[in-house]
C-alpha cells in the first residue's frame, strides 16, 4: 500500500469508516506486466477479466484501457460491461443453470456465449425460437475434466470433479458439440476451470494434458477445429505474508510448452487461441478494507477487537475461514510485545470474524484503524445486507495519490428504496 498512516487517517476523516480502497497505479502496472508476459510467448493471448471479482465500472474501464476483455456471469455484469466495450465479442458470458429468459437477453447482446451444460444449449435454442432470433454462429462449452485443485483453505475453490456443479463430463460435452452442429452452429470454443486461488504452476500442466484429450477427440470424431481454448482463471495470490507469489514467467512457459507438446502428441494441424479469465490475480492484491476499532472486550481469557466493518464488507473470512493479513498502521513500526486476539464485526452472526486467535501488536486502542489486506477481489463484490448493513464506499488512489470516490456509501434510502408500503 502506497499510503502512509497519516494519509490513511486523513481519508478516514474525510470519507468515514469502513472504506474500501484500490490503487490505480499498482493495478495498471500489474495488468500490463501480466498481459505483456503472456503475449511475448503467446501473441494472441487474451484475459477476460472475471467481472464478479470487482464489478466497479471505474475499475473495469481501467482494465479495458489496458487490454482486458470481460467475463460476465450475470445480466447485471453484462449490462455494465456493454457500456464500456467497443465490440460485443469482447464479452464472454459464462453463467451456469441459465434461464431461457436470461439467455434471450444474452443472445441479443451478441457476446460470446459459454454454456455450462447441454441443457443450456436446449434453453438457448428455445430462447432463439421465442424471440425469433438467429442461433449464434459460435458457442463455447465448459468441460469438467473430473479433477479439481486449489492452494487455499477454501474447499469450494475446487471447481472440478464429480461433485462440482460446474461443467460437463467429456461424454456429455461431446454430445453437446454434436447437437450444436445439428442446430446450425459452426464455430466453437472450449472452456474449463477446475480451481481457484492456485499457486502451483504444475496445475496448468495437468489441466492442459487432460484438456487436450478432449481437443483431440473433437477434431477426430466431430471434425471440430476450436476457435479458442479458455483455460479459466484461478491464478492465486499470496494472502499470507510468508507465501510466495506465482512465478509468472514460469507459468507462461509451462502453459506454452504443455500446449506445444500436446499439439505434437496428437498431431493436431491447428493452434486454437488461448484465453484466460483471471480476476483475483489482476486486482486482488491492490485493494484494502480500512475499518475502525469501536469496542474492545476481554473475557474468558480472550480478547476481541470489534470493528465497524463486518462480513457485509468482507465475506471471505467468515464464510470460508479464509486468511487475510491485517495490520494496525499506528503500530506498524512498534517493536513491542504481541498478544493473541480475535478481530470481529458487529453482525449478529457467530462467524462474523476477520481472524481468530491471531498474533497482533500489543497496545491497540479504541478508534485505531485496522487495514485488512488483499481485498481487491471478492471483497466489496460479495457484500450483502443482512442486519440491514449498508455497504461502504469504494475509493481509488489515483496516480498522483489523490483519492477519488468511485462508489458512495449506501444509505437507508438505498436499502429500503425497493420496498412498497400501503
Amino acid at each position: 500500500m502506497r499510503l502512509t498512516y497519516e494519509e490513511i487517517e486523513r481519508i478516514a476523516k474525510k470519507f468515514g469508516t469502513p472504506y474500501q480502497i484500490y490503487d490505480k497505479t499498482m493495478i495498471v502496472d500489474h495488468v500490463r506486466n501480466f498481459l505483456s508476459t503472456f503475449r511475448k510467448t503467446i501473441p494472441k493471448f487474451q484475459n477476460f477479466f472475471a467481472v464478479k471479482a470487482l464489478p466497479n465500472p471505474e475499475i473495469l474501464k481501467i482494465l479495458y484501457e489496458q487490454g482486458c476483455k470481460f467475463d460476465c456471469s450475470s445480466l447485471s455484469e453484462l449490462y455494465i460491461c456493454k457500456q464500456i466495450v467497443k465490440n460485443e465479442n469482447e464479452i464472454m458470458y459464462t453463467s451456469n443453470y441459465t434461464s431461457i429468459e436470461d439467455l434471450e437477453t444474452v443472445i441479443e447482446s451478441n457476446c460470446i456465449i459459454n454454456l455450462d451444460d447441454i441443457d443450456g444449449l436446449d434453453n438457448l435454442v428455445t430462447a432463439c425460437r421465442r424471440k425469433n432470433l438467429e442461433i449464434p454462429k459460435m458457442i463455447c462449452f465448459r468441460l469438467n475434466p473430473a479433477i479439481g485443485n486449489t492452494s487455499s483453505e477454501t474447499k469450494s475453490n475446487i471447481l472440478g470433479g464429480s461433485e462440482s456443479k460446474f461443467g460437463m463430463s467429456e461424454e456429455r460435452l461431446m454430445k453437446a458439440y454434436q447437437t450444436a452442429k445439428i442446430v446450425g452452429i459452426s464455430k466453437f470454443g472450449l472452456h474449463t476451470m477446475i480451481g481457484s486461488c492456485v499457486l502451483d504452476v504444475n496445475h496448468w500442466k495437468d489441466l492442459i494434458e487432460k484438456l487436450y484429450i478432449t481437443v483431440d477427440r473433437l477434431y477426430d470424431e466431430a471434425n471440430i477445429k476450436l476457435e479458442f481454448i479458455n483455460l479459466g482463471g484461478g491464478i492465486g495470490i499470496p494472502y499470507r505474508p510468508d507465501q510466495q507469489p506465482i512465478n509468472l514467467e514460469q507459468l507462461v512457459d509451462v502453459i506454452h510448452s504443455s500446449i506445444t507438446q500436446c499439439i505434437k502428441k496428437y498431431n493436431l494441424p491447428y493452434h486454437p487461441n488461448i484465453y484466460m479469465e483471471n480476476g483475483r490475480y489482476i486486482t486482488g492484491q491492490f485493494g484494502w478494507l480500512v475499518a475502525k476499532c469501536c469496542s474492545i472486550k476481554q473475557d474468558f481469557e480472550t480478547t476481541f477487537y470489534g470493528l465497524d466493518a463486518c462480513m457485509a464488507n468482507l465475506m471471505r473470512c467468515g464464510m470460508y475461514g479464509a486468511y487475510h493479513h491485517i495490520t494496525i498502521p499506528r503500530l506498524d513500526d512498534a517493536n513491542g510485545s504481541q498478544i493473541v486476539a480475535s478481530i470481529v464485526g458487529s453482525l449478529c452472526e457467530g462467524n462474523d470474524q476477520f481472524c481468530k486467535d491471531r498474533k497482533l501488536p500489543d497496545g491497540i486502542r479504541k478508534n485505531d484503524l485496522f487495514v485488512i489486506h488483499d481485498t481487491g477481489a471478492h471483497g466489496h463484490a460479495m457484500g450483502f445486507q443482512y442486519n440491514g448493513k449498508l455497504r461502504c464506499p469504494e475509493l481509488l488512489i489515483e496516480d498522483d495519490k489523490s483519492i477519488r470516490m468511485i462508489r458512495r456509501r449506501e444509505t437507508f434510502d438505498d436499502l429500503f428504496g425497493t420496498c412498497i408500503s400501503t
